[in-house]
């Protein structure tokens, strides 16, 4: 969106360039030989064309401070974003105890969850008596914090939090009751179903809860508003600047043309005054003498 509208920008700004030059040699071609009304009417046309550029570089002169304001007050919130500044009030932040303290507690709940999932699985599968085989275990669901809530490696034939819902699709039976299943089936669809949701819990808390406190305090906020205050304000402030001074030298010069225009334009005035007051012919004096 950004970029559409700086390339219609730049597109109306080549556009009045040059309608503004041919304007100019039109000017001049009237001036040298076309009526005196014409040149009245172009003038007229040119003064509202000026008018209109001196509102345009207005335009581009309150974007320039408003590019200038939000460029500061991004910069101070991102090097002071706990200090009482003009954004303060619009992306209000936690300090990094209270962060450090839910993620903690995001670990410990996740910790939990896994624990009760294996405990489910060692109650209601790999308890059985059938179970003689290593191979024949259901695979336990693989903590990714150790006691101290570190984080640590799976294990061999433990389930990830992505491939859990198929390895343990291969232990549910189709049967209501788990008595009635047989085999390495042990689960039903039930006990499988509530597994699977308890391992999407755990996996949602793992894999968000760090970047959802991430954005709680602000630091992808504050990455960001550094970057854009740093890389593309500079750029942005400079090429402003230039446009508006490029819109004040054009108005500046098409006044001049204009004033240098009816200047010229005086001495065709003071001739044709002339010609008109020589043509006049004298009253004669009838009277006998």
């Amino acid at each position: 969106m950004i970029r559409k509208v700086l390339h219609i920008m730049s597109v109306v700004l080549i556009c009045i360039a040059v309608v503004l030059l041919v304007l100019v040699f039109l000017g001049y071609g009237l001036e040298k030989y076309g009526p005196r009304y014409t040149v009245y009417i172009f003038v007229t046309l040119c003064w509202k064309a000026v008018a209109a550029l001196f509102i345009l570089l207005g335009i581009f002169l309150i974007l320039n401070s408003a590019a200038q304001d939000t460029c500061e007050a991004m910069d101070q919130w991102a090097q002071h974003p706990q200090a009482e500044t003009a954004l303060s009030s619009i992306l209000p932040c936690v300090d990094e105890s209270t962060t450090n303290r839910t993620l903690y507690q995001s670990k410990e709940v996740v910790v939990r969850l896994v624990g009760i999932v294996n405990r489910a699985i060692s109650a209601l599968s790999n308890r059985r008596p059938h179970h003689k085989h290593p191979g024949q275990f259901m695979p336990y669901l693989c903590s990714p914090y150790d006691s101290n809530l570190n984080d640590r490696p799976c294990k061999y034939r433990e389930a990830t939090f992505e491939n859990a819902t198929t390895a343990w699709l291969n232990y549910t039976c189709m049967a209501q009751d788990t008595d009635l299943c047989s085999g390495n089936k042990t689960l039903t669809y039930d006990i499988y179903g509530q597994l699977v949701l308890a391992a999407n819990v755990s996996y949602a808390l793992y894999h968000y809860a760090p970047f959802l406190l991430n954005l709680q305090d602000c630091k992808f906020v504050r990455a960001t508003f550094s970057a854009i205050a740093s890389r593309y304000c500079p750029p942005l402030g400079h090429d402003l600047v230039l446009v508006s001074a490029g819109l004040a030298l054009i108005a500046s010069a098409f006044v001049l043309c204009l004033v240098w225009m009816l200047f010229a334009d005086r001495p065709r005035r003071e001739e044709v005054s002339d010609l008109a007051s020589g043509s006049r012919i004298a009253p004669v004096d009838s009277s006998p003498s």
